[in-house]
């Protein structure tokens, strides 16, 4: 997000302000709970989204110096490894042994390791995936190929300082994947100098789309947050922008924008003036407040089921050295407890949303014009999952 962009953004959310309007769509939007609720509809969805383009699966600081790595829970029962290795490029492997399948380490562990050892026969890889030693190889193993037993990689590439996946193996990342005003964004976050305050995971029982669309409108924040995010927001005010496929800016304005009419635009300041979301695919959430960013990782697990990882990310210690001073960990430890209580208050909801949808009694939801980003989604999403194509199966 370059200045110019960061002024047209707030002298937008004033305009719309000053008319008591929001950003609207065209009409209201009604779509059945089945895509919500149906096993035929997640397994379309694995094939046509979660295993048919690149997906977002963190920040590369993340895993920040080499030997750093972090085990992820991923779709289909995978667990992915990403690793710094050596030579400071970020790389995703299956966390599996390639003599008997067992998992490296465990899932949701991370820390700093030069080999990874195999807890069922120590065969041992290195931080680049090679296989660097299993006990007598050479006899036992006759006929077999150590420099081909490395870990199963991933095609992965570091854009704007996010890791992506391509679960196709024989796919590639590409390199343009982001557009110019999303690496803006990316830029304007400082993604790339944030640091790893805390991590948390959870899994909760319901459907992605169910949780997704709980963060990307403010129609609800008057209601379900009347205790945490209402006293500090404007209402049901947003906007926000696409620039193909699952990927969204979307602006939420909180009260000190209303100081802006009354400041010279050099004092105009987004971070201060609103919090930023970002959609990076379907698996990745970034949430941007005055001090920090989350990180939300949301990985399907089920058509009811979703693992949440939250990550807090913050900028380095003021004073240049390695380690945070108390006020900066009292902050950090404040803002990583006050996002996951506003996240449960959507969370809860999604669980009994879901819970109502498989219950079968009412078949439809309904976005309203002023839930635009909503109609947005699941446009999007149509297109990906070629719905048309879904429904003429259905008829022949």
């Amino acid at each position: 997000m370059d200045r110019a962009t960061e002024i047209r953004l707030i002298a937008q959310l004033l305009e719309l302000h000053a008319r008591g309007e929001t950003q609207y769509h065209e009409t209201t939007r009604s779509h059945a709970t089945e895509r919500y609720t149906s096993a035929q509809w997640f397994a379309r969805e694995k094939e046509r989204i979660f295993r048919n383009q690149p997906l977002a699966v963190g920040a590369a600081n993340e895993v920040p110096n080499p030997g750093d790595y972090l085990a992820l829970d991923w779709l289909d029962g995978v667990s992915l490894l990403m690793v710094r290795g050596a030579d400071g490029q970020v790389r995703v492997f299956a966390n599996t042994c390639r003599h008997r399948n067992a998992r490296l380490v465990a899932n949701g562990e991370s820390g700093c390791r030069n080999r990874f050892v195999c807890p069922y026969h120590a065969w041992t890889y290195d931080s680049q995936g090679q296989l660097a030693g299993a006990p007598d190889f050479e006899r036992g193993f006759v006929g077999l190929d150590k420099g081909r037993l490395g870990l199963i990689e991933f095609p992965s590439r570091v854009i704007g300082g996010i890791v992506f996946v391509h679960p196709d193996r024989n796919r590639r990342v590409p390199a343009d994947l982001l557009g110019e005003e999303m690496l803006s964004g990316m830029r304007y976050l400082d993604i790339e100098n944030q640091q790893v305050y805390k991590r948390r995971s959870y899994v909760i029982k319901a459907n992605w789309k169910v949780l997704l669309e709980g963060g990307i409108e403010a129609y609800h924040f008057n209601v379900a947050h009347k205790h945490t995010l209402a006293p500090f927001f404007l209402g049901n005010l947003s906007t926000w922008e696409s620039w193909g496929g699952l990927y969204m800016r979307m602006i939420l304005p909180k009260k000190p924008l209303l100081e802006a009419p009354d400041l010279p635009e050099t004092q105009w300041d987004m971070r201060r003036m609103a919090n930023i979301i970002y959609t990076l695919s379907s698996t990745v959430l970034l949430l941007a407040q005055p001090d920090n960013i989350s990180l939300i990782r949301m990985v399907p697990l089920a058509v009811g089921e979703t693992r949440i990882e939250e990550v807090l990310l913050v900028d380095r210690p003021q004073d240049g050295g390695s380690e945070w001073s108390a006020d900066e960990l009292r902050r950090h430890e404040t803002n990583h407890n006050l996002v996951n209580k506003i996240l449960m208050e959507d969370w809860v909801l999604g669980e009994t949303i879901q819970a109502n949808m498989q219950s079968g009694v009412v078949d439809a939801v309904h976005f309203g014009r002023f839930e635009s980003a909503l109609t947005w989604l699941h446009d999007e999403y149509e297109r990906a999952m070629d719905v048309e194509q879904m429904v003429v199966a259905r008829q022949v």
